[in-house]
Protein backbone atom coordinates (compact mmCIF):
# COMPACT_ATOMS: atom_id res chain seq x y z
CA UNK A 1 0.00 0.00 0.00
CA UNK A 2 1.42 3.09 -1.10
CA UNK A 3 1.65 6.48 1.53
CA UNK A 4 -0.76 9.05 1.05
CA UNK A 5 1.78 11.38 2.82
CA UNK A 6 3.72 14.48 0.61
CA UNK A 7 0.52 13.80 -1.73
CA UNK A 8 -0.97 16.52 -3.03
CA UNK A 9 -5.49 16.33 -2.24
CA UNK A 10 -8.26 18.47 -3.29
CA UNK A 11 -10.14 19.73 -0.25
CA UNK A 12 -8.53 18.19 2.93
CA UNK A 13 -10.00 21.27 4.43
CA UNK A 14 -12.99 23.12 3.31
CA UNK A 15 -11.76 26.25 3.13
CA UNK A 16 -8.24 25.14 1.43
CA UNK A 17 -8.97 24.18 -2.54
CA UNK A 18 -5.46 22.24 -2.79
CA UNK A 19 -2.77 20.97 -0.12
CA UNK A 20 -0.61 18.55 0.46
CA UNK A 21 -1.10 15.67 2.71
CA UNK A 22 1.01 15.56 6.14
CA UNK A 23 -0.21 12.10 7.28
CA UNK A 24 -2.16 9.29 6.00
CA UNK A 25 -5.38 10.60 4.43
CA UNK A 26 -7.20 7.63 5.57
CA UNK A 27 -6.42 9.79 9.30
CA UNK A 28 -8.57 12.45 7.66
CA UNK A 29 -11.42 10.84 6.60
CA UNK A 30 -11.98 9.48 9.95
CA UNK A 31 -11.85 12.59 11.85
CA UNK A 32 -15.01 13.45 8.90
CA UNK A 33 -16.47 10.67 9.59
CA UNK A 34 -16.13 11.18 13.97
CA UNK A 35 -16.66 14.40 13.73
CA UNK A 36 -18.35 16.71 10.93
CA UNK A 37 -21.47 17.71 11.04
CA UNK A 38 -23.97 14.94 9.45
CA UNK A 39 -24.78 17.04 6.69
CA UNK A 40 -21.26 17.90 5.70
CA UNK A 41 -19.62 14.40 5.66
CA UNK A 42 -20.93 13.15 2.50
CA UNK A 43 -19.72 16.41 0.37
CA UNK A 44 -16.42 16.35 1.98
CA UNK A 45 -15.83 12.68 1.41
CA UNK A 46 -16.41 13.11 -2.24
CA UNK A 47 -14.81 15.82 -2.93
CA UNK A 48 -11.66 14.71 -0.90
CA UNK A 49 -9.46 13.37 -3.48
CA UNK A 50 -6.05 13.04 -5.12
CA UNK A 51 -4.56 15.51 -7.32
CA UNK A 52 -4.18 13.26 -10.30
CA UNK A 53 -2.93 15.93 -13.21
CA UNK A 54 0.34 17.76 -12.95
CA UNK A 55 0.85 21.43 -10.75
CA UNK A 56 3.09 23.25 -11.57
CA UNK A 57 6.43 22.28 -11.26
CA UNK A 58 7.23 25.26 -9.08
CA UNK A 59 4.54 24.45 -6.30
CA UNK A 60 5.78 21.10 -5.63
CA UNK A 61 9.45 22.31 -5.41
CA UNK A 62 8.27 25.02 -2.91
CA UNK A 63 6.23 22.60 -0.94
CA UNK A 64 9.32 20.22 -0.67
CA UNK A 65 11.44 23.27 0.77
CA UNK A 66 8.77 22.94 3.74
CA UNK A 67 9.21 19.80 4.39
CA UNK A 68 12.62 19.90 4.65
CA UNK A 69 12.36 23.33 6.79
CA UNK A 70 10.00 21.49 9.09
CA UNK A 71 12.30 18.22 9.72
CA UNK A 72 14.71 20.81 10.06
CA UNK A 73 12.78 22.41 12.92
CA UNK A 74 11.42 19.07 14.26
CA UNK A 75 15.79 18.07 14.47
CA UNK A 76 16.79 21.49 16.07
CA UNK A 77 13.90 21.18 18.75
CA UNK A 78 14.89 17.89 19.51
CA UNK A 79 18.22 18.77 20.05
CA UNK A 80 17.05 21.21 22.74
CA UNK A 81 15.22 18.73 24.62
CA UNK A 82 18.94 16.78 24.97
CA UNK A 83 20.95 19.75 24.97
CA UNK A 84 21.59 20.29 28.65
CA UNK A 85 24.54 22.23 29.06
CA UNK A 86 24.57 23.39 25.56
CA UNK A 87 20.71 24.73 26.05
CA UNK A 88 21.42 27.89 24.73
CA UNK A 89 23.32 26.80 21.36
CA UNK A 90 20.66 24.26 20.49
CA UNK A 91 18.09 26.93 21.09
CA UNK A 92 20.15 29.50 19.00
CA UNK A 93 19.91 26.51 16.33
CA UNK A 94 16.12 25.73 16.85
CA UNK A 95 15.09 29.43 16.07
CA UNK A 96 16.91 29.60 13.20
CA UNK A 97 15.29 26.67 11.71
CA UNK A 98 12.57 28.28 12.72
CA UNK A 99 12.65 31.36 10.87
CA UNK A 100 14.05 29.19 7.81
CA UNK A 101 10.73 27.44 8.19
CA UNK A 102 8.36 30.51 8.60
CA UNK A 103 10.42 31.67 5.61
CA UNK A 104 10.12 28.83 3.53
CA UNK A 105 6.29 28.28 4.19
CA UNK A 106 5.52 32.01 3.19
CA UNK A 107 7.41 31.31 -0.08
CA UNK A 108 4.73 28.32 -0.18
CA UNK A 109 1.99 30.65 0.08
CA UNK A 110 3.59 33.17 -2.45
CA UNK A 111 4.00 30.53 -5.11
CA UNK A 112 0.71 29.24 -4.57
CA UNK A 113 -0.98 32.75 -5.51
CA UNK A 114 1.56 32.87 -8.81
CA UNK A 115 0.14 30.09 -9.76
CA UNK A 116 -3.76 30.40 -8.27
CA UNK A 117 -4.88 29.96 -12.28
CA UNK A 118 -3.08 27.18 -12.86
CA UNK A 119 -4.13 25.71 -10.18
CA UNK A 120 -7.79 26.53 -10.39
CA UNK A 121 -8.10 25.47 -14.11
CA UNK A 122 -6.33 21.61 -12.99
CA UNK A 123 -9.11 21.63 -10.09
CA UNK A 124 -12.11 22.44 -12.56
CA UNK A 125 -11.02 19.41 -14.81
CA UNK A 126 -10.74 17.07 -11.91
CA UNK A 127 -13.68 18.09 -9.74
CA UNK A 128 -16.11 19.22 -11.69
CA UNK A 129 -19.40 19.92 -10.32
CA UNK A 130 -17.43 21.37 -6.76
CA UNK A 131 -19.04 23.58 -5.21
CA UNK A 132 -15.75 25.45 -4.35
CA UNK A 133 -16.68 29.83 -4.21
CA UNK A 134 -12.73 30.20 -3.78
CA UNK A 135 -12.98 29.97 0.20
CA UNK A 136 -15.16 26.99 0.81
CA UNK A 137 -17.08 24.02 -0.18
CA UNK A 138 -19.46 25.12 1.54
CA UNK A 139 -20.71 28.38 -0.02
CA UNK A 140 -23.94 30.68 1.75
CA UNK A 141 -26.89 30.62 0.06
Amino acid sequence: MSSSIGKAYWHIHHDILMEFATEPIRNRRRIIRKYKSDHEIETRLRLLRPVKGSLPRVVIKAWAVCVKAGAACVKAEAACVKAGADYDKAWAAYAKAWVANDKAWADYVKVLKDNKVKIEALHAKECPNCPWDGETIFPKG
